[in-house]
């Protein structure tokens, strides 16, 4: 009697642990599905404040448009008599019924419904038009919610990203064993009719799925969900909603463009033919070592240049060649290729390290400097991307990689080789040319960062694009070039992506903020401790200017002492190849002073100013109208206090603050 009490007792704790079992995979699977469901249901959301957000702002404008503007939507529309009548702005007209308008003397019914269905559609254009501001004064209740809305859903689609192979293996393993011990858990007049055979699939079915949820991935994935779902419906207030936009308003506009404007033109796509467009379209991109959020034209480079493998990213300055160039990194570390090789001048080598640090999890190896060589087998051994410049390419073998890899049985080959300012290697004689062609020859992909519109240097563009596929190279002819840009990048399509700012106008922010990282100079860490030495705090912040002899710069090598100079040349010269203007602001005279004459150097006769607080007021103008006027790309160089107030310069496309 005991014991069939005791078996009794193990066999209702066998079906206790068994139903617990499933309890616990149905929590899991609910938890996941919750995490799947955020972000339609947010971007919904999304779509429906930037819906009010946009009405409200549309219609404050039909406030203040006057209702004779109506009379250039259509030819004959009759406002007279609504005038006459007190009618003076197109929102009063929106508010008003046909029979309200029909009942103003001279106004017929056809005369009513053309002016107001003119008027809806002012309003309609207004609203698909407008581009959102948002205010970090007033804090309108409806963005503080947008932008909570917004850190959700990024949250979500992070760990959605994240969590991709635990929710695949949710549905293609733990679905499967939980659908086989469902019988064998079961009440007990159906339990009584299973087989031997049905009784040990659902038991070695149970024995799985509690291996499986006890392992410590399952585990760790189980915590960080729940943790993820909690920080995802946990309540903002409008205090940390603001402060998250200040520090993260790139990111967050960006999630913003996605959600709502996506990347579906043409020009987003760089005009690119349909057949690769769709290709690059269908690419699924991993962001799971991405800590940024790409806006939609960002992704479709980053997704073009994983795509055609070989090619040139020619977006304009400002749109985020390096984010798309990371992004295209990560989704080869997810996939398992663990090197990767920056080539980029010395200048940009800091920033470059400090971008990988900021936006993505991938470890980096500066290959310059002093620890160069360290930092060269300590990349041969873990991996990661490394970082040099064109001149310390020459001083490495991709046959070294080959060696260290196959010892470390990864295979010989380098995941993408990535070459910014690539109209550095334009010369194919040079020995920097033939280092990255060596390099390129090793690498699985190579991508080419320009921002140089290469429609209009036919000779160049076919030597860079000679590195990558000769084939197109041997297309590319002046006659390409002269039937047009957007003819040029459909010729070149398979091996050059350009975008400009009008062609992705909709998804970006109102301004483009980036913090540029240089290593001081050895003169211009002897001028900053002086400054040090003396306790000159206004000296400290100028000191990296102050390597620089009174007056600025002779040449190019005294430019060079300065670290913030050369990095301000590099800037005015990509922008000059543009044909964007550029403000250089400082708040001292003598940086002024030493930034004007280095700026001559690339751009003799388009440097404009200094504009300082001595300026009289009919030269300031003449300097804002003489850059304004210039043809292609020009410098105004000013003092904040002088030129930041009271002064419109909306030619200027670039802006650099000198100082913190």
């Amino acid at each position: 009697m005991q014991r069939a009490i005791a078996g009794v007792q193990r066999q209702v704790a066998d079906l206790q642990a068994l139903r617990r079992l499933l309890a616990d995979h149905r929590q899991l699977a609910v938890e996941v599905r919750q995490l799947e469901g955020y972000p339609d249901v947010l971007a919904a959301e999304v779509r429906r404040v930037d819906r009010e957000l946009r009405r409200a702002a549309a219609w404050s404008q039909m406030t203040e448009l006057p209702l004779g503007r109506l009379g250039e939507t259509a030819k004959g529309l009759r406002l007279g008599a609504l005038q006459q009548h007190g009618y003076a702005t197109v929102a009063q007209i929106l508010v008003a019924t046909t029979w309200q308008l029909q009942s103003v003397p001279g106004v017929g019914d056809t005369t009513a419904s053309q002016v107001l269905a003119a008027a809806r559609q002012v309003q309609a254009a207004a609203e698909s038009s407008v581009r959102l501001h948002f205010d970090l004064i007033t804090r309108d209740a409806a963005q503080t919610s947008m932008l909570g809305q917004l850190r959700r859903y990024d949250l979500a689609m992070r760990t959605m990203d994240e969590s991709e192979a635990m929710r695949a293996w949710l549905v293609s393993t733990a679905a499967p064993l939980a659908a086989r011990i469902e019988p064998i858990a079961g009440p007990w007049h159906q339990r009584l009719f299973l087989s031997r055979a049905q009784k040990d699939v659902g038991q070695r079915a149970a024995a799985d799925m509690t291996r499986h949820l006890t392992d410590p991935g399952v585990v760790h994935f189980r915590r960080t969900l729940g943790a993820a779902l909690q920080e995802i419906q946990r309540h903002r207030n409008a205090d940390e909603v603001w402060h998250d936009y200040e520090e993260n308003a790139a990111h967050l506009l960006g999630i913003l463009g996605e959600i709502v404007e996506g990347s579906g033109s043409d020009a987003g796509r760089g005009h690119l033919p349909q057949e690769i467009a769709e290709r690059v379209k269908a690419f699924t991109l991993d962001q799971s070592f991405l800590t940024a959020s790409l806006r939609g034209y960002q992704a479709f480079g980053a997704k073009y240049a994983l795509v055609q493998e070989r090619s040139i990213l020619g977006d304009e300055m400002g749109l985020g060649k390096t984010i798309e160039a990371l992004a295209a990194l990560c989704h080869l570390r997810a996939g398992g290729q663990h090197r990767a090789l920056v080539v980029c001048p010395a200048s940009v080598v800091t920033n470059w390290r400090m971008e990988i640090r900021r936006h993505t999890k991938l470890d980096s190896s500066v290959l310059h400097g002093a620890d160069r060589d360290r930092s060269h087998r300590s990349w041969l051994e873990r991996g990661g991307v490394a970082i040099t410049t064109f001149d310390g390419l020459r001083r490495f073998a991709p046959e070294d990689l080959r060696a260290a890899v196959d010892e470390g049985g990864r295979g010989g080959r380098l995941g993408m080789l990535v070459v910014d300012e690539a109209h550095y290697v334009k010369n194919p004689k040079a020995l920097r040319s033939r280092a990255v062609a060596s390099w390129a020859g090793a690498a699985d992909r190579v991508l080419f960062l320009t921002g140089t519109p290469m429609e209009n240097r036919v000779d160049e563009f076919r030597s860079l694009i000679h590195h990558l596929q000769p084939e197109i190279a041997q297309r590319v002819t002046a006659t390409a070039a002269l039937a047009g840009p957007v003819a040029f990048q459909q010729a070149v399509a398979p091996a050059y992506l350009r975008r400009n700012q009008l062609d992705v106008l909709n998804e970006l922010p109102e301004m483009i903020p980036s913090l540029d990282w240089v290593d001081p100079t050895p003169q211009d860490l002897h001028a900053y401790g002086s400054a040090v030495s003396e306790q000159a705090f206004q000296t400290m912040r100028r000191a990296a200017y102050l390597s620089i002899p009174d007056g600025g710069p002779r040449d190019a090598t005294e430019a060079g002492w300065s670290a913030k100079t050369g990095r301000l040349l590099d800037i005015i010269g990509e922008a000059n190849e543009e044909g964007l203007k550029v403000v250089v602001f400082s708040y001292f005279r003598d940086v002024l002073d030493r930034v004007t004459r280095a700026a001559a150097l690339v751009l003799p006769d388009a440097v404009h100013g200094p504009l300082t607080g001595s300026t009289p007021p009919a030269e300031r103008q003449r300097l804002i109208d003489a850059l304004s006027a210039h043809p292609g790309g020009a410098v105004l160089t000013a003092q904040i206090e002088a030129g930041g107030v009271g002064l419109n310069m909306q030619a200027a496309s670039v802006v650099v603050i000198c100082e913190p």
